[in-house]
């Protein structure tokens, strides 16, 4: 082995890195009490004992993004934090060996003169020589290419230079995972010469492991984007060695089987130190979060799908970024809960710090506001027999609900010369204002409004026109934290407001669809009245007769809980109550089709909803017109199931996907300036035989397939034609 004398001084790696992490660590993780060791065979202890006081080096890529890196003059990372831990609990010594780049490092290691290399995913030929542990992290590699040349999916690079790093097996992975997908490669001696590429377009595009390390690669080059993240192929962070350091092999193999409920924990310590450096906080950001790192939020009364406050706990979509924040950083938030005039009082006092609100010049004198976490502007709102809306100043006059206390007021004053203003208490009152007749109008957040128009079950209601404002969604940040304003600007432009979205709707409470409640309860009095005309006049020709038409009604209500107005398709509420018994009706074998309509946001903020509504009705109508016998699903925005009989003699599945492609293709919608536009979707499927495989099953192989198909399809720039 390439042992290193005991005397001999790496100065960049000292052991006060060590130190400081694990009192960082042990700290933060409220793990004060030393670690257990692990238990090691008798040829394995053996082993260490001989070997005790001995430094065995360990060969890395100095790139790696989390797994070593320098903050603050310190040298820290996963990987020390997981030698440490080693050394801790085994006797063994490990120690990071200098090296100029990965090729550097692995060149070494081969050579004998580094013990142990980290980071090396197990191919048929390294596997010749080496012994690989499990992996004690698994990083998605991804693909990183400028904002501005096209490249913008994975399909995109089809033909392109691609850049790697020297002996990075994703050279190999790529084509077995993506066969459809050719390339030129061009190969570099580390992540900083192929970004240097990339920016002056000596290739167009690069593919590189994550682990974090793609953080620190945006901030300082921010006109590259990540384009795909390959979960297919992941950077294994193993451990190998040479075949004839087989024990030492199995003693570091037994340490990660005893040990990952520490390794994770130490991961994600490590990422948030990581993501501090990347992010480039600041020394006064730094030592805040050192010293404090705690920050109180204030939740006013529930504003749903944003705000949601549950048990001392901050829910919703404004909840679920605040969470990701703080997960990203290190930061810890406590949560309270009063109106909303109290809760901006004791952020204007300096006691609560953080509030979700709109930005106004007033507020701007005593809160700091970070990046906006949603870009969305507020639309007008009416019935859908109101007028269009072209822009705020059509207003004038009109009677527009505006809940009190929000910004809406302010705007209206400033831009309408004869506002009339109608203040409610809540969205509640605004919507039911609106649909009686005592407001013309409403403004509102485009998520906020579909969330209750759709859970209400306000079919009356559409939108009418657009704001111009910023009327983006904020947290505003206390005066008296500078720094956690500043930490959140540099966080919050990382989330994906989709994502955020997405989660954040499944945290808060099911809005009661007061159609169907008032159907309920139209039910109910002629359950009462049928009970009465039957006991009063005992003819049981009025019984049927009453019974037929309680049954004509529930069939009314089914009608309305289970179709999607739009398509007249079955919802998603169907799906979850009667999908399983009609599946198994229409017989097997089967297939089960999901499709997503691609580029659907695009056209509604290019075209307005109402293209993007005409858009959906042709998919639909090309769906129904394709498969006029199968069972069809609109099941969100842009998601659809299909449920297809295939009895024998039926044309093969993928010849009517085909089909459909074609037919979706032939169907084009003129819009009011002249430009064509038709339906385009990305679609997977899967074949269900019997009863015994289960419907998930086969929509999550459908899923992986449309997915597949999406990240091979071209991007296309829109699905206006």
């Amino acid at each position: 082995m390439a042992l290193v004398a005991t005397e001999k001084r790496l100065s960049k790696w000292t052991f006060a890195w060590i130190v400081l992490l694990f009192f960082t660590f042990h700290v933060s993780t409220g793990h004060a009490a030393q670690p257990e060791s692990i238990q090691l065979s008798a040829e394995q202890s053996a082993w260490v004992v001989r070997h005790q006081g001995q430094p065995l080096t360990v060969g890395f890529d100095p790139f790696g993004g989390v797994d070593s890196f320098e903050l603050r003059g310190q040298r820290m990372g996963f990987l020390h934090l997981l030698l440490a831990d080693i050394q801790k609990r085994t006797g063994l010594k490990l120690t990071p060996a200098e090296s100029t780049g990965w090729d550097d490092a692995y060149s070494r290691f081969v050579a004998g003169k580094i013990d142990v290399l980290y980071g090396a995913n197990a191919t048929p030929e390294r596997e010749k020589i080496m012994r690989f542990t499990a992996p004690a992290q698994r990083y998605p590699y991804v693909v990183l290419a400028p904002k501005d040349r096209g490249v913008q999916a994975l399909g995109d690079v089809d033909g392109k230079r691609l850049g790697f790093i020297d002996n990075d097996f994703v050279l190999e992975a790529l084509p077995r995972a993506y066969p459809n997908i050719h390339f030129t490669p061009t190969f570099f001696a580390d992540q900083n010469l192929a970004l240097a590429a990339l920016k002056h377009n000596r290739i167009d595009a690069f593919v590189t492991s994550g682990g974090g390390v793609e953080v620190e690669y945006l901030v300082n080059n921010p006109e590259l984007g990540v384009i795909a993240k390959l979960r297919a192929i992941t950077s294994d962070m193993t451990l190998a060695v040479l075949h004839k350091d087989a024990v030492l092999a199995s003693i570091l193999e037994t340490y990660l089987n005893q040990s990952q409920a520490t390794i994770d924990t130490m991961a994600r310590s490590a990422l948030q130190l990581y993501h501090r450096k990347a992010l480039r906080l600041t020394d006064a950001e730094l030592d805040w979060l050192e010293k404090s790192g705690e920050a109180v939020v204030g939740v006013a009364e529930d504003y749903l799908p944003f705000d949601y406050y549950n048990k001392g706990s901050y829910q919703g979509i404004a909840g679920e970024s605040l969470r990701a924040i703080a997960d990203t950083i290190g930061l810890r938030f406590s949560v309270v809960s009063a109106p909303f005039a109290q809760v901006m009082d004791q952020a204007r006092a300096g006691k609560v710090h953080v509030v979700d609100m709109a930005k106004t010049e007033e507020r701007l004198r005593d809160f700091l506001f970070p990046h906006p976490i949603s870009t969305e502007r507020d639309i007008v709102i009416g019935l859908k027999s109101s007028q269009p809306v072209p822009d705020v100043y059509a207003l004038d006059g009109l009677r527009v609900a505006v809940i009190d206390g929000f910004w809406h007021e302010e705007y209206l004053q400033k831009n309408l010369r004869n506002p009339r203003i109608v203040k409610t208490q809540d969205i509640m009152e605004s919507l039911r204002k609106v649909r009686e007749g005592e407001a013309d109008y409403l403004i509102e957040n485009p998520t906020v409004i579909e969330f209750y128009i759709n859970g209400l079950g306000y079919q009356d209601l559409v939108k009418r026109g657009n704001t111009s404002s910023d009327s983006f969604v904020y947290f505003g940040v206390s005066r008296s934290q500078p720094e956690l304003a500043g930490i959140m600007d540099k966080v919050i432009p990382l989330l994906s407001f989709e994502e955020m979205k997405y989660r954040g709707i499944q945290s808060v409470p099911t809005l009661t669809n007061q159609s169907t409640l008032h159907l309920r309860w139209v039910a109910g009095l002629l359950g009462v009245a049928l009970v009465m005309i039957v006991t009063a006049t005992a003819v049981i020709a009025r019984k049927l007769t009453n019974e037929r038409m309680a049954t004509q009604f529930l069939r009314e209500r089914e009608q309305l809980l289970y179709t999607d107005a739009l398509t007249g398709l079955l919802n998603r509420n169907h799906f979850s109550h009667h999908a399983q018994a009609l599946s198994e009706s229409i017989g097997f074998p089967q297939a089960v089709v999901v499709a997503d309509l691609n580029n659907l946001k695009r056209t509604n903020d290019t075209y307005g909803h109402s293209a993007g509504d005409r858009l959906i009705e042709m998919w639909a109508e090309a769906a129904r017109a394709q498969w006029p016998c199968a069972r069809g699903y609109r099941m969100g925005g842009d998601e659809f199931l299909f449920l297809i009989a295939l009895p024998p003699g039926s044309v093969p599945i993928e010849q009517q996907l085909e089909a459909f492609q074609q037919r979706c293709a032939s169907m084009t919608h003129t819009l009011a300036d002249g430009t064509a536009m038709h339906p385009y979707s990305a679609l997977g499927f899967a074949l269900r035989t019997d009863p015994l495989t289960g419907l998930e099953q086969c929509m999550a192989q459908a899923d992986a397939r449309m997915y597949a198909m999406k990240a091979t399809q071209r991007k296309r720039s829109t699905d206006i034609a």
